[in-house]
């Protein structure tokens, strides 16, 4: 076997079978969800911003975040241990990119959220935190027609989509931070 091959099947060895037993590790404090609660609410967040209906995209990508999770289940606020409130403060478009007439050929999508975690058992805010924003960037194109018409339909169904996509990535974050401690 030559020796490169050797040194390699080596280090993978250390890599894959040493290192997670020196105790590194990635996790977070996972310390935020008080012992003996077992239900979250997740009221629709405020719309603080211009663009109609992200509170309502925001709000839904949390709650099937935390569905999908199942560590907490989601109930109504009155019968739940937790409450994830928050409120949207920013909606940003920013232009990326141009065609050669200068117009704008693709924006980039950018969330930012205020939240709260409420023990509504003791009435006390577990955690606060402003300018929450999603780890990704989401972008969308904008579609012209051969005569430089901006395509509306194909255009707007883009930057709907570009909006879910950028809710999911927001939501994973406050999920992650809320049990993960992240």
């Amino acid at each position: 076997m030559p020796s490169i091959l050797k040194n390699r099947m080596v280090s993978l060895f250390l890599v894959f079978f040493l290192l997670p037993s020196c105790g590194y590790h990635l996790s977070g404090s996972g310390d935020l969800v008080p012992k003996g609660a077992t239900t979250i609410s997740i009221p629709v967040f405020i719309n603080g911003t211009d663009q109609p209906y992200v509170d309502i995209e925001i709000t839904q990508a949390v709650v099937r975040e935390f569905l999908v999770d199942g560590r907490l289940d989601v109930a109504n606020l009155d019968s739940a241990d937790l409450a994830l409130h928050g409120r949207v403060t920013a909606y940003e478009e920013t232009a990326l990119s141009y065609t050669a007439e200068s117009y704008v050929q693709q924006y980039r999508v950018r969330l930012v959220v205020d939240v709260r975690l409420e023990d509504r058992r003791s009435k006390n805010i577990i955690w606060k935190e402003q300018g929450v924003e999603g780890i990704f960037i989401t972008d969308y194109p904008i579609t012209y027609s051969p005569t430089n018409t901006v395509e509306i339909t194909a255009t707007k169904t883009a930057k709907e989509e570009a909006i879910r996509k950028a809710s999911q990535d927001l939501a994973s974050t406050l999920r992650s931070r809320v049990l993960e401690g992240f």
